[in-house]
């Protein structure tokens, strides 16, 4: 697809979003950019999708993206992974990535505005992270931090 047609797809799916959000995003799939999650961090990335995860192979599904290689997305979230989605990807041993949990892209212009620590706590450290980030199950996150930083003590 051609960048003109990326913008006007990008503008029909997500109708919330500026003009420089949908430029941000289409920008980022036709240079390939991916972001870390967590500064000291180098295991965590954010990346684009750039095709469904429908491609079987062991342990889930392979999808491109804006990742340095292949990603292999987990069965319950390559039902997500589409077009202009963001992959919390993961390097793992041999220089193989996976995916676990898909993020709109309004939900990830929101999410890489938070605290790292938390992102990272929440998302990559919890044994069960969610297979998809949309507003609805980040405003369930932001509860839960919330509730977890109220409840903890402050020395």
């Amino acid at each position: 697809m051609s960048a003109e047609e990326l913008r006007r797809h990008f503008r029909r799916v997500y109708p919330e979003c500026s003009r420089r959000d949908i430029e941000n995003l289409v920008s980022a799939i036709i240079s390939k950019k991916y972001w870390r999650v967590h500064p000291s961090r180098s295991d965590i990335y954010y990346a684009v999708a750039l095709t469904r995860a429908k491609i079987p192979c062991i342990n889930g599904f392979r999808a491109k993206s804006t990742a340095p290689g292949p990603v292999v997305v987990s069965p319950r979230a390559a039902r997500f992974c589409r077009r202009g989605r963001v992959l919390l990807v993961r390097r793992g041993s041999g220089g193989t990535f996976t995916s676990e949990t898909v993020i709109d892209w309004p939900t990830f212009l929101r999410l890489i505005r938070l605290d790292e620590d938390k992102v990272y706590k929440y998302l990559i450290e919890d044994p069960n992270p969610p297979a998809f980030l949309n507003r609805r199950a980040f405003a369930a996150l932001l509860r839960k931090m919330r509730a977890d930083t109220m409840s903890t003590p402050h020395c």
